[in-house]
């Protein structure tokens, strides 16, 4: 019998066929893709703008601060620490706790945002921050938890908390004396003391005793906020508090 050589042609090679694949599929996401767009531009246009705060970020707004699936109350007269560092108003009506580590990414974008939030609302606003360095996370941070810690002991904690942020990037696993002298001298700190701070038992104590606190109260990463005893985790943008602020 003579062979069957019949000869494909150029659309119907195997090749071919896959890049057809391929192209369909990438137009199929592509078209997903706008619809998405489409539909939540339309939600922001018709008044749903809230609604989508709410769900990217933690359903954190004036009424939905404590919703179902939010952590239970917590012991405030413990969490709201008096021997915590704190900038506002000391009988404020929002007493806001932050867990924060100096290493962490989104703490340090969550710092300038508290800042402006206290800067606007000091008279309503009460910032309370406590330390939870994830040393696995980020090895090294312990020590500037310590750090800041002793400048708390000199009335220099904001300044070195700043510091320390602004500087994240340029802190490695560990800090050498020339470097700590210098984060020190910039937060005005006294040297002399910090050094003394750091070799005393009861500052690794203190961060101990935050540390523990946080863990109680199930902080699985930073930055956590607790929002007089109401839980909200991670960055949440200055729009979204000041709306909880202003309607509080």
């Amino acid at each position: 019998m003579p062979e069957n050589n019949v000869s494909l042609r150029w659309y119907q090679k195997g090749w071919m066929l896959a890049l057809v694949g391929f192209g369909t599929l990438v137009l199929a996401l592509g078209i997903i893709f706008l619809v998405l767009t489409a539909q939540y531009w339309w939600q922001i246009k018709h008044g749903g703008g809230t609604a989508l705060q709410q769900k990217f970020y933690g359903e954190f707004s004036v009424s939905d601060v404590n919703k179902e699936g939010k952590a239970a109350k917590v012991d405030r007269s413990e969490l709201e620490s008096a021997g915590s560092p704190f900038l506002g108003n000391p009988k404020a009506p929002i007493v806001i706790v932050e867990f924060v580590d100096f290493k962490c990414p989104n703490c340090k974008a969550a710092a300038p945002i508290m800042h402006k939030l206290l800067d606007k609302y000091t008279y309503k606003v009460k910032w309370i921050t406590r330390q939870f360095p994830a040393e696995s996370l980020h090895p090294g941070t312990s020590k500037l938890a310590e750090l800041a810690q002793c400048a708390y002991e000199q009335g220099k904690y904001w300044q070195m908390h700043d510091v320390l942020f602004d500087e994240q990037d340029n802190i490695g696993e560990e800090i050498g004396l020339d470097q700590m002298k210098e984060l020190v001298d910039k937060a005005g700190a006294d040297f002399t003391k910090i050094d003394a701070c750091l070799s005393d038992q009861t500052t690794k104590i203190k961060i101990n005793k935050d540390y523990s606190a946080g863990y109680s109260y199930e902080v699985g990463g930073t930055p956590t906020f607790f929002v007089n005893g109401d839980k909200v985790e991670g960055v949440v943008p200055f729009d979204i508090w000041e709306t909880f602020v202003k309607n509080f």
